[in-house]
């Protein structure tokens, strides 16, 4: 089984770049940042939207309304769906570095409140690591020039996370748990 060695998960890659962004040193806004901010589409009439009924969604699997649950707090706190979702082609990376500040302190918030979160891999990234024999292929992923049986001698290219605890509030009355965060008009 050989992997390409340069592979980087998109996870990881999301995250290593967040962090880059962020450190231009960029202070992040009191209020949230137009990097953040949904953008109307050029079609799309203030005039013809109408907001859509609960017969209008189907139900939830309830295996995926925690997954939900879960990304719904993110965006609440930190703004992290608006945030992906946005394009960024038109932004400095000063302006993008000043976005990630308070969507990484909201989302790192999120996470710590409600998951207690620890390193499967004690070594940091780039030391030298032996994997024993009997390892948990779920909880290591052993890539690049793997021959033979373990024990496989190789570099950390990410210590891997695992989660002890999960508190994540109890959902009550029958909400749609597909909306992540609901749209907001304001009456004028």
């Amino acid at each position: 089984m050989r992997e390409q060695r340069n592979r980087v998960s998109p996870t990881r890659w999301l995250v290593v770049a967040l962090l880059a962004i962020a450190s231009t040193g960029a202070r992040a806004p009191r209020t949230a940042p137009a990097a953040a901010q949904p953008r109307r589409a050029a079609n799309e009439s203030a005039t013809t939207a109408s907001a859509p009924t609960r017969a209008d969604t189907p139900a939830v699997p309830p295996s995926e309304a925690a997954a939900l649950q879960l990304l719904a707090i993110l965006q609440q706190e930190g703004r992290f769906v608006d945030f992906v979702e946005e394009d960024l082609t038109p932004y400095s990376d000063e302006q993008i570095g000043a976005a990630v500040r308070s969507i990484h302190d909201g989302c790192r918030t999120a996470l710590h409140d409600r998951l207690e979160l620890h390193p499967i891999l004690a070594a940091a990234e780039g030391a030298t690591v032996t994997v024993e024999r009997g390892f948990d292929p779920a909880a290591v992923r052993v890539t690049g020039n793997v021959r033979g049986e373990p024990p496989y001698r190789g570099v950390v290219r990410h210590p891997g996370w695992r989660s002890d605890h999960v508190k994540l509030p109890e959902r009550t009355g029958d909400g749609d748990a597909s909306i992540l965060a609901p749209a907001e008009v304001e009456v004028l």
